[in-house]
């Protein structure tokens, strides 16, 4: 009994569904043939001339025809809900843009239905010869959206059976007009184009283009058709190219049969010259309820669906009957309505309607065109749009918010900006997937590709590290290091390797990733990670260190705490031989657990006579007083000589390379005996109190691989946090430092 009664439910919704026809095509090109086509599309030609006319009817259909092809491309990639051009632009492009277009989406339609229901009440105050006054137009708008609300609200199926009748009586209204006679034939020539004193092009333009917006009706209907993916694309092209097809002939028949002053001053001007004026009369009604009727089935299902995704509050998803119709957001619709039909003015809501339009047309241009280009393999559409024709349609639809109206673009622009910004802080559960990552991953990819193909520009070089550091949460303070030294500059891979055998390990080593990133990202949100095995850490880090990365983009620096306690010194200082052999940038960070960076007030550089090492220590430490945390600290070049004429010598060569070098520091000549103060002595009394001590690593000898660890501890051991840097011989710093001609 029970699935006797699931099977009859589930009969009964498809019944409810609608096919392509019904559900797409004829609500489309009903409103597509509305309000505008009947009582200002006179007017365009009137103003615009036939060729100008032409210009701007094939202009708009530049967007429909870029936008609806770009719309059929992801309706029949995947399955589209309810919602229509919101759930498509919020699953390409994420709910942060989708959630604002979609907002904006929902006011442009109720909108809409008030530019219709006041062009039904001009034509009906004009037939019963009531005086065309504001009141006039609000109380019969109000009636007439009243009345089209209280149909929708019980019934969709009715509403959309109404339709038949409507798209009959617009198909009579054309023949009458045809073969009607004009009142005020046009005089001996027939006027072209836009003249001094007619209205701007732009102006012209943004009264039509609500005219072509009717396109998107049947996909606002996506969550009530039986088979989405077909009808949309198959209904929607339908109705744009019969949509083009009669705003193509309608100016031709205009320009060579109505005088242009009476085209720019009777907005009744089918009335005067149907054959039968009575179905003119019929056609404008219907075509005006039937365009506002459409935009009250539409709207709410915008805004039920972003209530469902939790854009908008949850208690406007809520839905009756087998169609789970929007009767919430159906009243939402009626007020936002009934407040356009107050303002009255029809022209005024098409130009406001206009912008809405173009900015959402543009953003479904954009999502397919994104998931087009960017080749990823989720985007499989039956209907394929090349990349190019939605890119021309995104940069069209910019183009033309810029031309129309410069202010209302900026105004709009931070309007969805702020709704995308308050959506972007708030934690959707549920955040449906979206195409960024195939975006950036194509642009990632092709970017490699460039940088693969190019010789290497010194000039351009940027710090790409590759940091091991082992548990990251005792590691910190290389990854503060690290931080400070990248920043936004480059990429920085934080490596933790777990020593053991592959097979036995590999199983943790996933399981530790995201913990790992976890802790990485709370420090600094830039870094990559990686968790890697290997059976022997220090081959590990070889191996990484040598093939980690992509051409063009491999790490060219390795950052790495310094083993003074390691118990294996002599493998350590194999390392480090292994590592100045594949030749990159090395960093050895001896930190002070109690003294760690101190107050970040002050960096020592030591310099030893290595050009490189002088060149890499005085940039690392321009990088890392840029952060924030050094931005007040000094930076002092410190330089230990043997007698005052090597003294004068050195302070004249390192005034000259820090002028040239662009980089604030201060220089300190010391001048001591070697044989009676050592080094590791000087740099104790001098670099005591430096929160960090830059010196240049030499290479370990072959007769000290037991004590090349012990050696750099002693030289170390009276200052606290100091970082040993080894130039690569490819690192030219000259390049990046000095002007070059």
């Amino acid at each position: 009994m029970k699935r006797s009664v699931a099977k009859t439910e589930v009969g009964a919704l498809q019944e409810a569904k609608f096919g392509t026809f019904k559900g797409v095509f004829t609500p489309a090109i009903l409103t597509i043939l509305g309000v505008i086509m009947y009582l200002r599309f006179g007017w365009v030609v009137g103003h615009g001339g036939l060729v100008g006319a032409v210009v701007v009817v094939l202009l708009a259909h530049v967007i429909s025809f870029t936008t609806g092809m770009s719309l059929s491309s992801i309706a029949t990639n995947r399955t589209v809900k309810i919602g229509g051009d919101y759930y498509m632009i919020s699953r390409s492009l994420g709910l942060p843009i989708g959630g604002a277009i979609g907002i904006a989406l929902f006011f442009a339609l109720a909108f809409s239905m008030s530019l219709y229901v006041i062009g039904f009440s001009e034509t009906f105050l004009d037939v019963v010869g009531i005086k065309n006054t504001l009141l006039a137009r609000q109380i019969t708008g109000t009636i007439a959206c009243l009345a089209l609300t209280v149909l929708t609200f019980f019934s969709t199926s009715l509403a959309l059976r109404v339709q038949y009748f409507i798209l009959a009586a617009i198909a009579l209204s054309l023949v009458s007009l045809v073969i009607g006679k004009s009142p005020a034939p046009p005089g001996e020539s027939i006027k072209l184009w836009f003249s001094p004193e007619s209205e701007s092009f732009e102006n012209v333009f943004a009264v039509f283009f609500p005219a072509v917006t009717g396109f998107t009706a049947g996909v606002a209907m996506s969550g009530d058709l039986k088979d989405p993916r077909r009808a949309i694309p198959l209904g929607t092209m339908a109705a744009i190219f019969v949509g083009l097809f009669v705003y193509l002939l309608t100016p031709v028949f205009f320009a060579f049969n109505v005088d242009t002053a009476v085209l720019k001053t009777d907005q009744m001007i089918w009335l005067r010259i149907g054959r039968v004026p009575q179905l003119i009369v019929a056609g404008i009604f219907a075509a005006t309820l039937s365009s506002a009727l459409g935009s009250v089935l539409g709207a709410p299902r915008y805004l039920q669906a972003l209530a469902m995704d939790g854009v908008v509050p949850k208690f406007l998803a809520k839905g009756y009957g087998v169609l789970n119709e929007p009767r919430i957001g159906t009243i939402a619709t009626f007020v936002i309505a009934e407040a356009g039909i107050i303002i009255g003015e029809l022209d005024l809501i098409a130009r406001i309607i206009t912008m809405f339009f173009l900015t959402s047309y543009g953003f479904i241009c954009l999502a397919c065109g994104v998931q087009s280009w960017s080749g990823i393999s989720s985007f499989r559409p039956d209907f394929k749009t090349p990349p190019w024709v939605s890119f021309l349609g995104a940069l069209t639809c910019l183009g033309m918010m810029f031309k129309l109206d410069t202010a209302a673009m900026a105004g709009a622009t931070v309007l969805m900006a702020g709704i995308f910004f308050v959506l972007k802080r708030r934690q959707f559960r549920s955040s449906p997937k979206d195409s960024w990552g195939g975006f950036w991953a194509a642009v990632v990819q092709k970017g490699v590709l460039k940088l693969h193909h190019r010789a290497t520009d010194s000039i351009n070089w940027r710090p790409n590290l590759i940091v091991f550091g082992g548990e990251p949460s005792e590691r910190q303070y290389l990854i503060h290091l690290a931080n400070w030294i990248v920043q936004n500059r480059g990429l920085c891979t934080y490596f933790y390797l777990i020593q053991g055998d592959i097979r036995a390990e590999s199983a943790r080593a996933r399981k530790l990733e995201p913990g790992v990133r976890n802790l990485v990202t709370a420090f600094y949100p830039e870094m990559l990670t990686r968790v890697s095995v290997s059976q022997d850490i220090y081959q590990g880090i070889v191996g990484a260190s040598q093939s980690y990365g992509l051409s063009g983009m491999i790490p060219n620096t390795v950052l790495m705490g310094w083993a003074d306690e390691s118990e294996q010194p002599d493998k350590f200082t194999d390392l480090v031989r292994d590592l100045l052999a594949l030749d990159h940038n090395l960093l050895f960070l001896k930190h002070d657990d109690e003294r760690s960076f101190g107050q970040h007030e002050r960096i020592d550089i030591w310099w030893g006579g290595l050009e490189r090492n002088g060149q890499l220590m005085m940039l690392l430490a321009y990088l890392i007083t840029s952060a924030d945390t050094w931005v007040d600290s000094g930076v002092r070049i410190n330089v230990a000589v043997e007698n005052q004429s090597s003294a004068e010598t050195a302070r004249a060569n390192l005034e000259k390379i820090v002028s040239e070098s662009r980089i604030a520091a201060d220089l300190n000549i010391i001048v001591q005996d070697p044989a009676k103060h050592p080094i590791a002595e000087t740099i104790a009394q001098v670099s005591s109190k430096a929160d960090l001590v830059i010196v240049g690593l030499r290479p370990p000898r072959e007769d000290e691989t037991d004590r090349f660890v012990a050696h750099v501890g002693e030289l170390l051991a009276g200052v606290g946090t100091a970082l040993l840097v080894r130039a690569s011989s490819h690192f030219d710093g000259a390049s990046l430092l000095f002007d070059s001609e």
